[in-house]
């Protein structure tokens, strides 16, 4: 439908006959749809109104010899009358009163009796909508047992899995149990960040024509949406869906969660006002999955390489954001299950989708989430003592290399005393000034003592781990987290190039342990990571000591 014009008293008919014409439409597609099942349903041609008027229509026409409606200079402020301005105040007073409100309002300013009778009445408002407004009768996600598809560990990084593809079996079984209000959004990326086993129990639902010889799990009915390429879309449907009180989350590359990262940000601002009035009930959390991360990009490069949705979420206020970096698949689904039981937050969840070691327990994975961080008995060599050096990681590829510079670093230094600290929860490291949950000065020295050095290996920006121990006694702070330099290159490279890597974590320990003692272990670590260089230019993999390295018992 058309509309077009500048004489309002042309264009309003014709804009109200349309807007008829288009509700008689949508109520008549509604019933026929409601006629047949689900399964049987097809995409319907809903009605699309486009109006074309003037910009700034009805304002001002002209002011100071330049004309306003109709141009760019109707944006904002068209008479320029403030308190301090008031010379222009009778222009101004006279295009107001071109509305005449004295048709509106009675003499005391209140809108006149029968002009409220034209208004919209009890849930037919939208402000009280019940559907915009938490939901009619929602339901609380009913959540099965995680420890269903836990990895059993045994010896720490003796298996390999894929995370996401394991907590896929999880959110099949989400799925299972809420058939009506838990949904999955992404964008064209479900099987790419190893979804895969939600498609034994639902399809993507898609009413558009299906094409048996290159489509895969399409439907009419389906719990996963994301059959469009458009992050816009998944992350917009996700808002919608939890403020109308159910259940989801969105999953996206890493990097292209930036592509959204302003929609996050409004989400977050409604939330927080939303929060002020009494009136409005709770929502369910939007959840985010951040997957094919920087550190697994290797293959699709540098534009691919962008951790900072962490940084930017992180920004907010802290009441209603959440920041998660789980090492591995035991650590994500404990984390997934806190997240999608929550109100009223953002949850972003950062989660590795490629094969990597398992390192933690049902028990720790519990404490992890519960805490948000734990020294690691088994990576430790402190035994309870002040330590020489804490190493603490956040992140997959975090982990792993510092656990295995922890291994370097016991097999050059035995009496060295290594407390070994995994982070999940990254925002509980703030002061409780910055954040109510944050570690107290006592509990965040506990961890990381009151003035030994500290080597913290991380996933994103430094600069977010400066901005979290700012305030901290304990200063002595080594950050190796990404450092804008990418490319396409080996997984291990990867981390290399912001030295990340095993044996950068353990040179820069070594030093600020030992100083010059450590002189030769560290040119050990140099000329090693010199070797790498070379051999990867000449063979286009990993070097062994990489790509056949296992966590061994420190003692």
């Amino acid at each position: 439908y058309f509309v077009e014009g500048d004489d309002p008293e042309a264009v309003h008919p014709q804009l109200a006959q349309k807007m008829d014409q288009a509700i008689e439409q949508i109520h008549a597609i509604q019933a026929e749809a409601r006629k047949g099942s689900a399964e049987e349903a097809a995409m319907p041609h809903w009605p699309v109104l486009i109006v074309r008027t003037p910009k700034g229509w009805t304002g001002p026409k002209v002011w100071d010899g330049e004309p306003i409606e109709g141009g760019f200079r109707a944006h904002q402020v068209p008479i320029p009358v403030n308190a301090k301005h008031m010379e222009h105040v009778d222009a101004l007073t006279d295009w107001l009163q071109s509305y005449r409100p004295e048709e509106l309002f009675d003499e005391n300013g209140r809108i006149k009796a029968e002009i409220q009778e034209l208004a919209p009445k009890g849930e037919q408002r939208m402000a009280v909508n019940p559907i915009t407004n938490g939901g009619i009768d929602p339901q609380p996600l009913r959540l099965p047992d995680w420890q269903a598809h836990a990895i059993a560990i045994e010896t720490p990084g003796e298996t390999t899995a894929q995370d996401m593809m394991v907590f896929g079996k999880f959110a099949r079984d989400i799925i299972k149990e809420n058939p009506d209000n838990f949904r999955i959004f992404g964008p064209d990326e479900a099987k790419s960040n190893r979804l895969n086993h939600v498609f034994e129990v639902t399809d993507r639902q898609w009413l558009e024509p299906k094409h048996p010889d290159y489509d895969e799990w399409l439907s009419s009915v389906g719990r996963v949406i994301d059959s469009q390429l458009s992050e816009h879309q998944a992350e917009g449907f996700l808002e919608g869906y939890v403020l109308t009180g159910r259940h989801g989350f969105f999953a996206s590359y890493e990097s292209f969660l930036r592509v959204v990262d302003s929609m996050i940000t409004q989400h977050f601002k409604w939330l927080r006002k939303a929060h002020d009035l009494d009136w409005r009930n709770p929502y369910p959390s939007l959840n985010l999955i951040a997957s094919s991360t920087v550190f697994q990009q290797d293959h699709n490069g540098y534009t691919h390489q962008d951790p900072g949705i962490m940084t930017h979420i992180a920004e907010k206020k802290a009441d209603f954001v959440r920041v998660y970096l789980p090492a591995d698949a035991n650590s994500l689904m404990a984390v997934m299950a806190e997240t999608l039981a929550s109100e009223e937050k953002i949850n972003l969840v950062v989660s590795s989708k490629h094969p990597r070691p398992q390192f933690y327990s049902v028990d720790e994975a519990k404490v992890l989430v519960k805490d948000g961080l734990k020294v690691i008995d088994w990576a430790s060599t402190d035994e309870g003592q002040e330590p020489d050096i804490v190493i603490a990681a956040a992140g997959t590829e975090p982990n792993l290399e510092a656990l295995a510079a922890v291994s370097l670093l016991i097999e050059a230094f035995p009496e060295l005393k290594v407390r070994f600290i995994n982070v999940v929860d990254l925002l509980k490291l703030r002061r409780p000034e910055v954040d109510p949950r944050g570690l107290s000065d006592e509990a965040f020295e506990a961890y990381f003592t009151k003035d030994k050095p500290i080597v913290f290996a991380f996933h994103g920006y430094e600069g977010l781990i400066r901005d979290i121990f700012f305030g901290r006694r304990n200063q002595q702070l080594h950050i190796h987290g990404y450092r804008e330099n990418g490319d396409i290159t080996t997984p291990f490279d990867m981390r290399i190039l912001s030295e990340l890597d095993r044996f950068h974590l353990a040179k820069d320990a070594a030093e600020w342990v030992y100083g010059e003692k450590a002189t030769d272990f560290a040119q050990k670590m140099a000329d090693t990571v010199a070797y790498h260089h070379d051999f990867i230019r000449e063979n286009g993999y990993d070097i062994a000591e990489v790509e056949e390295w296992e966590w061994k018992p420190l003692r």
